[in-house]
């Protein structure tokens, strides 16, 4: 694919280890980081689109270098057709799911730093339309070749079978297939609807952090620093 163009603003976005993320060691990192979906890493909500989204839109992979950088799927449209719901549609109608620029951030920085490489990512989602998510999460690129499926490693999407909409069932099964504990895992939500950092504190000690508006940097960021507190906490460093 070709690289993108520039037009207008230019400013650089402060990647995560530019803000202090550094100051967090390997040894302190989560083995699991666990990110819900809808209104968390990407923007509709699956319940809010009108169908399938199934057409890949393509636009520089890198919000920090937006003119010069290779270009890739960053958003999936739904086909045109009539609309539900209120969510993600631009000046032409389209409905696009499409990462937050802070979840893009954060994504790129857990696969192309080294630091992360031995942090293992999975995704908790109670979507009321699973095939929805998985068809975003097939589709979408973090960087140039690479989807977002191909670096989640665990995926527990939906509210049947044995998913209920609380998260506590779908870190059940997380760690069924993962062996890992809780007291390994981090993880990050919206929390919009309904308190799942709360609940998953209390049922399994599961550090987590709220992102009521969309996964930023400095939220990431704190939520490495929380789990590093709580990890030294358990290990009697305080």
């Amino acid at each position: 694919m070709g690289k993108g163009s520039c037009g207008g603003d230019t400013s650089t976005i402060k990647s995560v280890s530019e803000c202090n993320g550094a100051n967090i060691h390997a040894k302190d990192l989560p083995t699991l980081i666990v990110f819900d979906l809808d209104d968390c890493l990407w923007t509709p909500e699956m319940h809010d689109l009108s169908g399938m989204p199934s057409i890949s839109v393509e636009g520089p992979l890198d919000p920090n270098n937006p003119c010069t950088s290779p270009l890739g799927t960053v958003g999936m449209k739904v086909p045109s057709g009539g609309r539900g719901g209120w969510g993600g549609c631009n000046n032409e109608g389209d409905e696009i799911v499409e990462l937050y620029v802070g979840a893009r951030l954060v994504l790129r920085e857990l696969l192309l730093n080294p630091k992360y490489q031995h942090v293992k990512i999975a995704v908790a989602s109670t979507s009321l339309v699973p095939s929805y998510s998985r068809a975003c999460i097939a589709g979408l690129e973090i960087i140039e070749g690479t989807t977002m499926k191909d670096v989640i490693s665990y995926a527990q999407i939906g509210r049947s079978g044995q998913l209920s909409s609380r998260k506590t069932s779908h870190f059940k099964l997380i760690h069924e297939q993962s062996k890992l504990p809780y007291s390994e895992q981090l993880f990050f939500d919206d929390c919009n609807w309904c308190d799942h950092v709360g609940d998953l504190s209390k049922t399994f000690g599961v550090v987590g952090v709220r992102t009521p508006n969309g996964l930023r940097m400095e939220e990431f960021y704190r939520g490495l620093e929380l789990f590093r507190d709580e990890k030294r906490r358990r290990n009697g460093e305080d």
